[in-house]
C-alpha cells in the first residue's frame, strides 16, 4: 500500500463519490433500524451488526484504495479459485438460510456468502482477458476470447444456481454480458443488441400484453415449480395464492402509502406491523419509500446515479484498459441489481430476490461493494495526468 502515493495525488481521489457513499450508508442506516427494531427476532442485536458492517465496508474500500489495481490482476487466478472453492464448500450448509446452501456460518452468528466475493473475482478475471488481448499488436475482439470469457462465468452461475439462487446467478450474466458490449467487434456487438432488445420486447409482451396466455400455457403443461410461481406473480399476482403473491403485494401497499413525503421515519404502518416478508434485505426498498416516500426514492436514485457519474469519470481517465474494464463490469453489477431490486419492489421485474446494494442489511454484500469502490479509487489516484473536469 502506497501512502506516498496517496498524498502525491490526494486531489485525485474521488471524494464526492465517498460523501455519496455516506449519504447512501445514513439511508441505509436509518432505514434497515427502522425495520429491524420492529422485528423481536432481529432487533437492535441486527442494527448493531449493520454498524459493524458499514465500518468494515468502508475500511476495506480505503484499503483497496491503497493497494494498487494492478496486484489483482497478478492474483486473478488465486482470487478466482479461492471464490471457486467456497462457492463449492457451501453446499456443507446446506441448511444455512431459509434452506438454500448460499452462506457459511461463522463464529458469533455472523455468515459468509461466497457468491458475493466471487462477483469481484469474475470482474478481474474477464478484466485481464480482454486487457491483455487490448495489449496484442492484433486483438481479437471475435467469438474465441468470448468463449474463453463466458466458460469463466458459466463456472459460479452454475454453481450458485445450484444452491438454488437464481438472483445471484442472474448477476454473474449481466456482468459478462456488460463487460464484453465495449470490447467485442461491432458485428457481435449488434448481434448481442438485438438479443437483448429482443428479450426485452418479449418481457414487456408477457407482462402487459399476453400475461394471461402465458399463465395459461404454463399451468397447461403443469409447471408450477417454485421458480414459475414467481414468474406467474410477476405477470399476474392475483392468479396465485396469497401466500406466493403476499411479499410483492405488500411491498406494493408500502409503496404506494408512501406517497410524496413518506409517513415518517418509523410511522410506516406496514413496516412497524411487520407485513412485508424480508423487508430488511430484498423488499428494503419498499421500507425506504413508505417512510421516505416519493421524494427520498428520488433522493436515493438520484445518489445511485451521482455513484455512476463519478465513476465512469474515472473510467474515462484510467491508466490502462484493464483499469477500465474493472470498473465497466463493477457498474454493470451494480446497474444490474439496483434496477432488478427496485424493479421487482414495484413489480416491474420478477421477484429474484437480489439484494439492493448499499441499502439492503447483509455483511457479505455490503463488504464486497465497499471492495468494488475502493479499486475505483484505487484507479482513481493512479490515472494518468490528462483528466476531465
Amino acid at each position: 500500500m502506497d501512502f506516498h502515493l496517496l498524498k502525491r495525488n490526494s486531489k485525485d481521489i474521488e471524494y464526492i463519490l465517498i460523501i455519496v457513499l455516506l449519504l447512501i450508508s445514513v439511508l441505509s442506516s436509518v432505514t434497515v433500524y427502522s425495520v429491524v427494531i420492529q422485528r423481536p427476532d432481529l432487533g437492535i442485536g441486527y442494527f448493531k451488526k449493520e454498524i459493524i458492517y458499514q465500518v468494515v465496508g468502508y475500511a476495506m474500500m480505503f484499503s483497496f484504495m491503497l493497494l494498487d489495481y494492478h496486484t489483482l490482476r497478478k492474483l486473478k487466478w488465486f482470487i478466482y479459485g479461492f471464490n471457486i472453492l467456497t462457492l463449492v464448500i457451501v453446499f456443507r450448509f446446506p441448511n444455512a438460510v431459509h434452506g438454500a446452501a448460499s452462506w457459511i456460518p461463522l463464529p458469533g452468528g455472523f455468515q459468509f456468502q461466497p457468491s458475493e466475493f466471487a462477483k469481484l473475482g469474475l470482474i478481474i478475471l474477464l478484466a485481464d482477458v480482454m486487457a491483455t488481448e487490448d495489449e496484442k499488436e492484433v486483438p481479437n475482439r471475435g467469438i474465441k476470447p468470448l468463449l474463453v470469457m463466458f466458460f469463466y462465468m458459466i463456472v459460479p452461475f452454475v454453481l450458485t444456481l445450484k444452491e438454488p439462487a437464481l438472483g445471484q446467478a442472474l448477476v454473474f450474466l449481466a456482468i459478462y454480458a456488460c463487460m464484453v458490449i465495449p470490447f467485442v467487434n461491432k458485428k457481435i456487438l449488434a448481434t448481442i443488441l438485438s438479443v437483448g432488445f429482443v428479450c426485452m420486447t418479449a418481457i414487456v409482451l408477457a407482462k402487459f400484453v399476453y400475461p394471461d396466455q402465458i399463465i395459461h400455457f404454463m399451468k397447461q403443461h403443469h409447471m408450477t415449480s417454485y421458480q414459475m410461481t414467481r414468474i406467474i406473480t410477476f405477470l399476474d399476482p392475483k392468479k396465485v395464492s396469497y401466500d406466493a403473491s403476499m411479499q410483492v403485494v405488500q411491498a406494493q401497499t408500502a409503496i404506494g402509502s408512501g406517497q410524496l413525503f413518506g409517513e415518517g421515519l418509523l410511522q410506516g404502518i406496514l413496516t412497524n406491523g411487520r407485513f412485508v416478508p424480508e423487508q430488511q434485505t430484498d423488499m428494503i426498498f419498499s421500507a425506504l419509500a413508505e417512510q421516505f416516500g416519493f421524494i427520498g426514492s428520488t433522493a436515493l436514485i438520484v445518489l445511485f446515479l451521482v455513484m455512476f457519474y463519478r465513476m465512469i469519470r474515472v473510467a474515462s481517465t484510467a491508466l490502462d484498459t484493464f483499469g477500465i474494464y474493472m470498473i465497466v463490469g463493477i457498474i454493470g453489477m451494480f446497474a444490474f441489481q439496483i434496477f432488478e431490486n427496485i424493479g421487482m419492489n414495484i413489480l416491474l421485474m420478477p421477484l429474484t430476490g437480489i439484494t439492493l446494494p448499499f441499502i439492503s442489511y447483509g455483511g457479505t454484500s455490503l463488504v464486497a461493494n465497499f471492495m468494488m469502490i475502493g479499486i475505483v479509487m484505487s484507479v482513481s489516484i493512479r490515472r494518468r495526468k490528462l483528466r476531465f473536469t
